[in-house]
């Protein structure tokens, strides 16, 4: 028992020294293999929210007033409220972000299959000869640092940057921390990565009546998780999406004053690495999958459903045309949208597309990589969605009605079929995650463990 938990302000202080060192310890040896020339140097800051699904997004029509500052912010930006996951969950999910490249095709990610996270049955990180943004632009010059609450983002990529902060807070003291560390500093890059709509919720106290959240047993977590029939429930499921509306509510309100303080030369990306569950395909999912904990239709990590693979981006940069739409994109092309925007070489091997030109409509898109039960793989084509279990050889087929799937087609259409065999089953990872103890008790509260 780490005495220091009943005093969290120095408890985070300690932790956040020892994730220092391991990272002073990674990077020690550590060379810069891949580098690139910057022609139109900017700073550049990406924002990942943690468990942000587009569908809750005010300015994309949700109907409570969860993200007031970044429905400000699109009117300057590119706007994209159909934005695909590469995975359910943070691991996997970031090293795409960073690299233009799927789990497949990064390495970082689960072997066995069905997989169980929760036995810490750990995933491998990204290969190191895959190169990041933090890498690229670090041999350009840039000053890199990652700013988190999300200790899975910091374990998949933190060596790749120069400078690590890991706290569990909430928004307003990582968006401050961010700022302190760029501050002064002539060329940055800096990803901030707020967990605050992430179990166990961090819901503002302001907004609790502004949103309605009831005094409830758990809200800031889970319940009913194994079944829906309990008494209850309905109560329960209206008290926990109100709560993370809330939350997500107070990681919008923290990114006011850093938004608003950015120069227009800086460019700036926000999105979810995915998105968050609340009961919408129970049943379905009992039907892909086998979840060792037997949680279904709640939280995310364990299915590629469109309530949690389908994520809002926002991207304001140089030649990225400001526009609201709701074109099918991915994550994956937030790194080349990066570097073409910084007028740098795009590596070879990248699956994503700038933004600045229009990539294919008709393009798949890939979301894979689940941490419980059995790995599942979906593509999207022309309206319509694929999800695939390798291992149980489960294939089903779907229209996307109102951004959330309806009853599986009676086949696989052929274009998803092609869509699907064109993802090929990708690289090995390299060194498989380990953690110290604290940061595995940590993993067990924000429910990645037993």
């Amino acid at each position: 028992m780490n005495p220091l938990k009943r005093f969290p302000r120095a408890n985070n202080a300690w932790m956040d020294l020892k994730h220092r060192v391991r990272h002073w310890r990674k990077r020690r040896d550590r060379a810069v293999r891949t580098g690139v020339s910057v022609d139109e140097p900017r700073n550049v800051l990406v924002v990942v929210v943690d468990c942000l699904r587009a569908d809750h997004v005010s300015g994309f029509g949700h109907d409570r007033e969860t993200t007031p500052t970044l429905d400000a912010f699109a009117d300057g930006a590119a706007a994209f409220s159909n934005a695909k996951a590469p995975s359910p969950w943070t691991f996997p999910s970031v090293p795409s972000v960073l690299s233009g490249r799927y789990p497949h095709e990064h390495g970082g990610r689960l072997e066995p299959d069905p997989r169980n996270l929760s036995a810490e049955q750990f995933p491998r990180r990204p290969r190191t000869d895959v190169p990041m943004l933090p890498d690229l632009l670090e041999s350009a010059g840039y000053d890199t640092g990652m700013i988190t609450a999300i200790p899975m983002a910091e374990e998949a990529v933190g060596d790749r940057f120069q400078h690590v902060s890991v706290r569990y807070t909430d928004a307003t003291e990582r968006v401050s921390s961010a700022r302190e560390w760029f501050a002064g500093r002539d060329r940055w890059f800096c990803h901030l990565h707020l967990g605050d709509p992430h179990a166990p919720l961090d819901v503002p106290d302001e907004h609790r009546a502004e949103f309605g959240v009831p005094d409830l047993e758990n809200v800031e977590d889970w319940r009913f998780r194994e079944s829906t029939g309990d008494e209850g429930f309905e109560r329960y499921r209206d008290a926990r999406r109100r709560a993370y509306d809330a939350a997500v509510r107070g990681a919008d309100d923290a990114l006011a004053g850093l938004l608003a303080d950015l120069d227009d030369d800086t460019v700036v990306v926000v999105c979810g690495d995915h998105g968050e569950a609340f009961w919408e395909h129970p049943d379905l999912e009992r039907r892909l999958n086998d979840d060792p904990r037997g949680y279904y239709g709640t939280d995310h990590g364990h299915s590629v459903f469109e309530e949690v693979a389908r994520v809002p981006l926002w991207v304001r940069a140089p030649g990225v045309h400001p526009e609201r739409s709701d074109r099918p994109v991915s994550l994956v092309d937030v790194a080349p949208t990066v570097l073409s925007t910084l007028g740098a070489d795009v590596p070879a091997g990248i699956s994503g597309r700038s933004l600045d030109t229009d990539p294919d409509r008709d393009r798949p898109l890939l979301c894979e990589e689940t941490a419980y039960g059995y790995n599942q793989r979906a593509v999207w084509r022309d309206g319509q969605k694929v999800i695939a279990v390798p291992e149980t050889a489960t294939r089903l087929a779907f229209d996307l009605d109102g951004g959330l799937e309806t009853d599986p087609l009676e086949t696989v259409p052929d274009r998803l079929e092609s869509g699907l065999s064109g993802f090929g089953s990708g690289v090995d990872g390299g060194q498989q995650m380990s953690v110290d103890d604290d940061t595995r008790d940590r993993l067990a509260e924000l429910g990645y463990l037993e």
